[in-house]
């Protein structure tokens, strides 16, 4: 009966040819990896295991993974060692590693070429959250009862028949749950298709900075201008129902 060499690991190695480093861009976030370049591969380090089959390194082309046992790296899945420890590398936090390169776009223009779509994807990172959307029956049934220190925190505004609650921690209540990055509030378990260009999506959509842009599924999104929101009170629940 073969051993299994895994277990214990808790990091795993990723190598991809350095001409395709642009692929890495879903990854550069997490900011427990480490990236490190040796001739014509690029090496990545510190892929948990609750990462390693994320929608984020699935996507990865023409990677390979490996593990650490003693002083040798394996393929995932292999028995036989593939490579020596690599002891000689330099590495650096892969954000530092890999920064955004940013185009001199002309925002009043987008060319067939130059069209970036804003997109949300999947994502298994686990960020806090920092609104929610409620109906308002719920809270019709749950507000006049709770206690005025519990709401202090908290600003919201109407959409249709329900309300965002915006500020952490959020309520312990049912409802939809949004994370924040920039201006903007994201569906938990979701992220940005491009994160490193979610300053360029936050300069063409909220120029002025003025409101928070809420996304949906779908990709499409609601502007809410940030004065619209109001300190959630008792009172002014009341008065706004």
């Amino acid at each position: 009966m073969e051993t299994d060499l895994t277990q214990g690991v808790t990091e795993y190695w990723l190598r991809l040819p350095i001409k395709y480093k642009d692929k890495l861009a879903q990854i550069r976030v997490w900011t427990s990896l480490r990236m490190a370049t040796d001739m014509d591969d690029i090496w990545v380090r510190g892929i948990a295991q609750s990462q390693l089959h994320s929608p984020e390194i699935r996507s990865i082309p023409f990677k390979k993974i490996y593990f650490q046992h003693d002083n040798a790296l394996f393929l995932l899945g292999g028995n036989v060692p593939e490579e020596r420890l690599k002891t000689s590398l330099l590495w650096s936090p892969i954000h530092k590693a890999l920064p955004v390169e940013m185009p001199d776009y002309n925002f009043n223009y987008f060319g067939i070429e130059d069209r970036i779509e804003l997109k949300i994807v999947a994502s298994t990172i686990e960020r806090n959250a920092a609104a929610q959307l409620i109906p308002l029956e719920t809270l019709d049934d749950i507000i006049p009862k709770m206690p005025a220190i519990r709401l202090q925190h908290i600003n919201w505004v109407l959409i249709n028949d329900k309300a965002l609650l915006l500020g952490a921690p959020v309520l312990s209540m049912p409802g939809k749950t949004y994370w924040q990055t920039q201006n903007f509030l994201l569906p938990a378990g979701y992220d940005f298709e491009y994160p490193e260009l979610s300053s360029y999506f936050n300069k063409i959509t909220n120029p002025e900075n003025d409101s928070f842009i809420v996304m949906q599924t779908d990709h499409s999104f609601i502007k809410i201008a940030k004065e619209n929101f109001q300190k959630l009170t008792i009172s002014s629940y009341r008065l706004s129902r």
